[in-house]
């Protein structure tokens, strides 16, 4: 499958919450909120314009990825910048045909380029070992609490 990946335009928004509403529907619960957040995202000051892609195949927007700019602390209490990524969105139909992983090793390469500290995501590790994500647990990242529910790749 020839996908083309470019930066997401204004004129792709409403599509690409659409999309994600479709991608998401029912998935976790009865509904989604996943097309609302990629609503509220563009404008947070945490979002990494840059970093928002769509992929397009025969013209028509299929996929699509945004980063944000989270922080984690180190036991001195300094921070330490990273991003994140999240949702990926891709229409039903194209799920399972490397859309998602075409765009996740994107803009993975990206960040590498731009020399960002770490990539951090909270999701199944089944779902991102495949890119080369570890446990937080090998960086020694937690939660408050002590639990290692994020996976994380150096950039």
């Amino acid at each position: 499958m020839n996908i083309v990946i470019r930066r997401e335009k204004t004129t792709d928004y409403r599509i690409v919450e659409e999309l994600t509403r479709e991608a998401f529907w029912n998935l976790h619960f009865p509904g989604c909120v996943e097309h609302y957040l990629v609503h509220i995202l563009r404008n947070h000051p945490d979002f990494i314009e840059e970093m928002d892609f769509v992929a397009e195949f025969n013209n028509k927007v299929i996929g699509n990825i945004m980063y944000t700019k989270p922080f984690v602390t180190d036991e001195e209490e300094n921070k330490i910048n990273t991003i994140t990524f999240g949702p990926v969105s891709v229409l039903p139909e194209y799920q399972r045909k490397g859309v998602g992983s075409a765009l996740i090793n994107y803009t993975k390469e990206i960040a590498v380029k731009n020399k960002s500290n770490a990539i951090i995501i909270l999701g199944h590790p089944h779902n991102y070992c495949k890119y080369g994500f570890k446990n937080s647990r090998d960086y020694l990242i937690s939660d408050t609490e002590g639990r290692y529910p994020v996976r994380a790749i150096s950039a």
